[in-house]
């Protein structure tokens, strides 16, 4: 049986087993009693299934014992739903409902660091890895990745590509200009792609790789046009106007087009650009799984542990979901402390006992505290919180107790992601609307609501944060684990604002707003449905 193994594996499907791997095939074809030809179709559906999700994800064409064994009890699972030939029995404890390629949390210094590659068009990986101290190439190709990406999706909306010979109603399409273009040029319309920045002080310029240019809102301002979003500095526009004596006269400024989330998995469908391993099981399986479990997940953020009220406004909410079905998951979102946290002092042994307190409280609920994922994304005020983004978890000195109590629990970044069956979930933990409209260089149009702007602002940028190095810094070479590229199904931006929950471009954006400061609010998402509900617990 290993010859066949092998000629299926190595020679068909350019695959290498480890020993153990190949032992653990045979093993499965000889205790089933599988003939020949069905031995090798079991064996190309298990190799196929292989290169289409390991190879894809990870470019590794070695086959490793663990992730083998997950692989065919999935497709063990995935064979009893329809007929198949061949269909083995695999001991498939390990892939029930709660297995890790249903649902897992992937930190920011996780995030795939692609690339784009404007000559390629496509996504390559960095000439250096990761590191926070990172070398100074990282920062100039901080701006030049933020740039290219967002380029490329432009270029690719329908109102920049030519037009062809199907394009019946299209009668005109949008081309832009690079700023070296504009010399001697005077007076002629342009519509221009760069990044706003003040190279003087007082004024605004547009960059883009080949230059840069000063602006002048003056005229646009005096005719009152409309302004979608929140413009910063190192926010990336496009603006329309003339050229007069050197500058650009603004006459229209918009943010780049944003792009539907399955837009852009057909433009890249091999890149992994969320990360996180490869599912196990087809898409039409997570979704049955998703249908079966009607089941949400709960998100609070500014958990306050050290306020008694917020102990008891957590209990009723254990309570009231210990009488049903646990939900999927709780992800509480910091700051866990009313106060901000101050090295060296007695917050160090009181942070570490209210975090134990938390595990005492779940673990009075032992249906919520084995069944359910708890996620803890720190906050601003948590423990070494002000440094750059992304900021690291909790330190495990903090959050041992905790941990030991709950079956499921993870410690991560900020920001953070989540995986669950065909969802994909960021969340992030910062004030950023006001820090947002304290550095705007134009006011948003005042019928829209400002929650939404800022989700048009944030979605469109593709980037959670984007704002100038000096106001909010960012680690230059973990910039990739700031972005919001493809949208995601759920985009949690957590701050201190009023709750709001806005659906943009097939993106749902909740802000849970402060649990413990407000009216004990918090959302709950259900999958199913893919609709967030606000809820609180009344106080007492």
């Amino acid at each position: 049986m290993q010859c066949l193994i092998y000629k299926v594996f190595t020679r068909k499907y350019a695959l290498s087993l480890q020993a153990d791997a190949l032992e653990y095939l045979s093993g499965i074809i000889e205790q089933n009693g599988l003939s020949t030809a069905d031995a090798t179709r079991w064996l190309e559906t298990v190799a196929d299934t292989w290169s289409k999700r390991e190879g894809m994800y990870t470019e590794r064409p070695l086959v490793q014992l663990e992730p083998l064994k997950e692989l065919v009890a999935a497709v063990a699972a995935g064979a009893e739903s329809g007929p198949a030939e061949g269909v083995v029995s695999v001991d498939s404890s390990n892939s029930n409902g709660s297995g890790s390629d249903l649902f897992s949390v992937i930190s920011a210094y996780d995030v795939p660091p692609w690339w784009y590659d404007p000559g390629k068009k496509g996504f390559v990986h960095p000439f250096e890895k990761a590191d926070i101290l990172s070398s100074a190439e990282a920062k100039a190709a901080l701006f030049r990745q933020r740039y290219d990406l967002i380029r490329q999706r432009v270029m690719r909306n329908e109102n920049f590509t030519p037009i062809s010979f199907s394009d019946q109603e299209k009668d005109r399409f949008y081309t832009l200009s690079s700023i070296d273009s504009l010399q001697g040029r005077d007076g002629e319309h342009f519509l221009l792609f760069g990044m706003l920045s003040q190279l003087e002080e007082g004024k605004l310029f547009l960059e883009d790789k080949a230059g840069s240019i000063e602006l002048d809102l003056s005229e646009m301002k005096s005719k009152h046009a409309s302004v979608n979003g929140l413009f910063t500095e190192s926010c990336f526009v496009l603006v329309d106007g003339y050229v007069e004596d050197a500058v650009f006269v603004v006459e229209e400024i918009g943010l780049p087009p944003p792009e539907a989330r399955d837009r852009t998995r057909a433009a890249f469908p091999n890149t992994n650009l969320f990360g996180g391993n490869a599912p196990l099981r087809t898409e039409a399986q997570l979704r049955e799984i998703e249908v079966s479990n009607d089941g949400g997940i709960i998100i609070l953020s500014d958990v306050w542990l050290d306020q008694p009220e917020t102990m008891a406004a957590l209990r009723t909410l254990f309570e009231g979901f210990s009488h049903t079905a646990p939900p999927i998951a709780f992800v509480f979102i910091g700051d866990f402390s009313s106060t901000p946290f101050v090295a060296g002092s007695g917050d160090t042994a009181k942070y570490r006992d209210n975090m134990a307190a938390l595990g005492q409280l779940i673990g009075s609920f032992p249906g919520i505290a084995r069944t359910s994922h708890f996620v803890f994304v720190p906050g601003i005020n948590d423990p070494w919180g002000q440094g750059a983004l992304p900021r690291p978890p909790l330190a495990e000195f903090f959050t041992r107790r905790l941990g030991s109590r709950l079956a499921r629990a993870t410690f991560t970044t900020n920001p953070c992601r989540i995986k669950y069956c065909t969802h994909e979930i960021i969340i992030f933990r910062e004030d950023l609307l006001k820090r947002i409209r304290r550095n705007s260089v134009l006011p948003p149009t005042e019928s829209t609501e400002i929650a939404k702007h800022l989700v048009r602002t944030v979605v469109d940028q593709g980037h959670l944060c984007p704002l100038p190095q000096r106001i909010r810094p960012v680690y230059w070479a973990y910039d990739h684990a700031m972005r919001v590229y493809p949208a995601p199904d759920v985009l949690v931006l957590a701050d201190r604002f009023d709750s709001y929950s806005v659906n943009y471009e097939g993106a749902q954006c909740i802000n849970p707003g402060p649990f413990s400061a407000g009216d004990f609010s918090f959302f709950m998402y259900y999958p199913v449905s893919r609709t967030a509900q606000y809820s609180r617990i009344p106080r007492q």
